[in-house]
């Protein structure tokens, strides 16, 4: 059992020293829109959507992307829309991605350069700036 209790305590203490290099900062929504603004970025979806999204200052967007039922051989999709702030959230209304619809995410900043769009758990896309190094975790 002591020893049950002394794993159990390195555990809890590794995890308070370790945390910290695992933290995501979560951005508001008008610090999440500021950050995106004037950049391009590489993305990733949780569902194997990727491409490439710019934004302007404007809010307007613009992306490239491969659904994840196309091959590497299949043409690049393109999309435009709007970028907007609303409370804690980043909102995006594509012209075709999400059906027209408009998405309002959370957005976190995991590393400098590197942001995850999340709604909720499982539906998520990372987004990488270029130009920016991507040191790992």
């Amino acid at each position: 059992m002591h020893s049950i209790r002394t794993f159990a305590a390195a555990v809890a203490a590794a995890a308070v020293i370790v945390a910290p290099a695992f933290a995501e900062t979560i951005l508001s929504g008008a610090d999440a829109h500021q950050r995106l603004a004037g950049q391009t970025f590489d993305f990733n979806c949780v569902d194997g959507t990727r491409g490439q999204a710019s934004y302007g200052k404007s809010g307007v967007a613009t992306a490239n992307y491969r659904l994840p039922t196309a091959g590497d051989d299949a043409a690049i999709q393109k999309d435009h829309g709007r970028v907007r702030a609303e409370g804690g959230n980043v909102c995006i209304r594509w012209n075709n991605l999400n059906g027209g619809n408009e998405g309002c995410y959370r957005m976190t900043e995991r590393r400098p350069g590197v942001y995850r769009i999340a709604e909720g758990q499982m539906r998520w896309c990372e987004l990488s700036q270029r130009g920016v190094e991507r040191a790992a975790n």
